[in-house]
């Protein structure tokens, strides 16, 4: 088993370090879908550094002690199970084509830089979408969103969210964290996404590991990404075209 080096500095009792990244994300979302075309590669690299930049600023900090870098054996199961959900998130809409969202502006265009720069172009891509992005929603959902969902319960004994263990089963956060995961993502990924969320937190109750949650969902990502670069226009839609899967990604 190998394990990263914790910072040995004792965290804050703020929200920020949970909330912060997700909200920059988000925030440089609305300002890409603004800026167009000729700043999309622009803003790519910078919807990936800085949430990354602010990960791993509030984790040197010691803001992230339930979180343990390591890799045991099991990490190979949490991976195993990230693709098949991979697997699961992409066949509906690849068997009913009918499912896949007419229009959607935020699909993925591998030539926004130029055909010389797709190389980089989707490098970054997986950086953001692999690594990032779970750290950054698991972070938020599953480490602060579940725990903080308990404490607001009226009739429980405890304020302090930061003293709720990790991966703590209330139906509570358990209904609350599969709604804000629908919520955050477009109405026609809902097919897949409750399942997803169901499955995961079911993952998480039995690992009661967030780097395992980590590892499914980067698995997940990844999969779903490297599916998209190699099988786009393999398949057909209803009327004999052929299919793009950016719309995945």
């Amino acid at each position: 088993m190998t394990e990263s080096a914790q910072p040995q500095r004792q965290p804050s009792e703020s929200y920020w370090p949970y909330v912060t990244p997700i909200m920059a994300f988000l925030l440089l979302i609305e300002i890409s879908a603004r800026v167009g075309e000729a700043g999309a590669a622009a803003m790519l690299a910078v919807r990936v550094a800085v949430p990354l930049g602010l990960l791993i600023y509030f984790w040197r900090r010691g803001e992230y002690p339930e979180l343990r870098f390591h890799v045991t054996a099991m990490t190979a199961v949490d991976i195993l199970l990230g693709v098949g959900l991979a697997a699961m998130w992409m066949a509906p809409f690849i068997l009913f084509p009918n499912l896949q969202p007419e229009f959607d502006a935020t699909e993925m265009n591998p030539l926004m830089a130029g055909a010389s720069l797709v190389p980089l172009v989707m490098a970054i891509r997986m950086l953001g979408y692999a690594i990032v992005t779970p750290w950054m929603e698991e972070i938020f959902m599953r480490s602060f969103l579940m725990r903080f969902a308990d404490v607001l319960d009226p009739n429980g004994d405890e304020s302090d969210y930061r003293k709720v263990p990790v991966a703590r089963f209330t139906w509570r956060s358990f209904l609350v964290v599969v709604a804000v995961f629908l919520a955050t993502h477009q109405l026609w990924e809902a097919w897949v996404m409750l399942p997803w969320a169901v499955t995961t937190n079911l993952w998480f109750y039995y690992r009661k590991d967030l780097f395992a949650l980590i590892a499914v969902h980067a698995a997940t990502n990844a999969s779903i990404l490297v599916a998209t670069m190699m099988l786009n226009d393999h398949f057909t839609s209803g009327d004999g075209t052929p299919m793009s899967l950016w719309f995945f990604v």
